[in-house]
């Protein structure tokens, strides 16, 4: 650390990246935020308005934009900290993740690299690539330098506020680097974890969203017993709850996303090199990764019971976003996309509609985008797909009578009761964990 402001270059700024680069510049950093969309930094730094919805980001824009936070599509120069957050996705049909983007993005960085750098890597990987992939590209460059892995753990849409309250683990390449990249995140959150290396880093945060993939893994298997015994799943776990400390058994709920679909399958592939094979990781994520196609199957088996036919039968499928609560709009992993091609491909009319993702990328999705009120009337059927807020106060019992009935409404989330809908002659309701039955 030095008296003058650190130069902390942010690489990558998408969904982790931009959050955490204006975080730091409210914490004193002079921040760079770089990254190679040069479509992207044109228009934030035009606009001062990210692409994307993230509460409080936009404030910090104004605030810190072209002032102690400056986006560029320029690589970086003798800047003192790198912190990578590029993305990680898996490699085509593949279920391992594809690192071209870190192993090309600390090539491109090492060409500027000052004395003595710190590199932070952020970005969710494989166990080992810290050491195996980034580290050799360093050392090419530069004799002297710190390295550390510090996960991004946030959720979307409360980034910026978990930033702040949530421990930071920070795992290190030797004692220096843990301690240096610890000054840095103190400035931001009261809490520093550190553990023992930087393989233990990179496990801790794909245990974090296996775990979480597990748990909803476990409440849709549950859905999926109570369905075939015609039984409420949601009254069971919630009876199986109440007030008993040893159970805390999630709703069942689709599992999407950037991070939960993906995080689980880069543990599997990282225990697969070490010959062990994670036999319950392995089948929760089957679990999860089949329920979309499952709740497609059983809306067409509805539809052909009350239609006789799928063919131009209109259904309305609202909620692309892969979640609710925090309001997004990001359709990476929505369980809205796979439900919606199964349905295409029986022949039905699919109709599309979010509260926050735009009708453009509904669209280019393959879906009709319409509103609330189009997409209800005259339908055949309506599927509710993430559980944001806005459901509540929309009137959905009232826009129910403008469907074509008989017809189909699947509550993924179980947001409302079938009473509430009872006004309705012929409907036929139905939730995960709940078989269809009359409203």
């Amino acid at each position: 650390m030095t008296d003058r402001p650190l130069k902390v270059c942010v690489v990558g700024t998408g969904h982790i990246g931009l959050p955490l680069a204006a975080v730091l510049a409210e914490a004193g950093f002079e921040v760079l935020g770089y990254d190679t969309n040069d479509d992207f930094v044109s228009r934030v730094n035009t606009t001062g308005i990210a692409d994307f919805r993230e509460d409080g980001l936009d404030q910090l824009l104004a605030r810190h934009l072209h002032r102690r936070l400056t986006l560029t599509s320029t690589p970086p120069v003798g800047q003192d900290v790198y912190i990578i957050t590029v993305g990680t996705p898996l490699e085509a049909g593949q279920p391992r993740p594809n690192l071209d983007r870190i192993r090309v993005a600390v090539q491109r960085l090492a060409v500027g690299f000052g004395p003595d750098p710190l590199v932070i890597l952020r970005s969710t990987v494989s166990i080992g690539t810290t050491r195996n992939v980034v580290l050799p590209e360093i050392q090419r460059h530069t004799p002297q330098f710190g390295l550390a892995f510090c996960p991004e753990r946030t959720i979307e849409g409360k980034a910026i506020p978990e930033m702040r309250s949530l421990p930071q683990i920070v795992g290190g390449y030797d004692e220096a680097s843990a301690e240096r990249a610890e000054a840095i995140f103190r400035q931001i959150t009261p809490k520093i974890v550190r553990v023992s290396s930087l393989e233990a880093a990179e496990m801790i945060k794909l245990i974090n969203n296996t775990y979480r993939d597990l748990t909803f893994a476990f409440a849709n298997e549950v859905a999926l017993i109570a369905e075939r015994m015609g039984l409420s799943a949601a009254e069971m776990i919630h009876a199986a709850n109440v007030e008993y400390p040893r159970s805390n058994v999630a709703q069942p709920g689709f599992v999407g996303g950037p991070c939960l679909e993906k995080d689980a399958l880069i543990l599997i592939d990282s225990l697969r090199k070490m010959d062990f094979k994670p036999r319950v990781i392995e089948e929760a994520r089957k679990i999860n990764q089949a329920l979309p196609d499952h709740v497609a199957g059983r809306v067409l088996q509805e539809l052909r019971s009350i239609r006789r036919s799928t063919m131009r039968a209109k259904i309305l499928v609202t909620g692309f976003a892969f979640k609710g609560r925090p309001a997004t709009e990001d359709v990476r992993g929505s369980a809205a996309i796979p439900l919606m091609q199964r349905l295409q491909a029986a022949r039905v009319d699919v109709w599309g509609h979010d509260f926050v993702t735009p009708e453009k990328v509904i669209a280019d999705l393959g879906a009709r985008t319409c509103s609330l009120e189009e997409g209800f009337d005259q339908a055949d059927g309506v599927v509710i797909m993430n559980n944001h807020p806005g459901y509540l106060s929309a009137g959905i019992p009232e826009l129910a009578r403008r469907l074509r009935t008989p017809a189909l409404f699947f509550d993924s989330w179980g947001i409302f009761a079938p009473a509430q809908l009872g006004g309705v002659a012929g409907l036929r309701y139905a939730a995960l964990g709940v078989p269809f039955r009359d409203a």
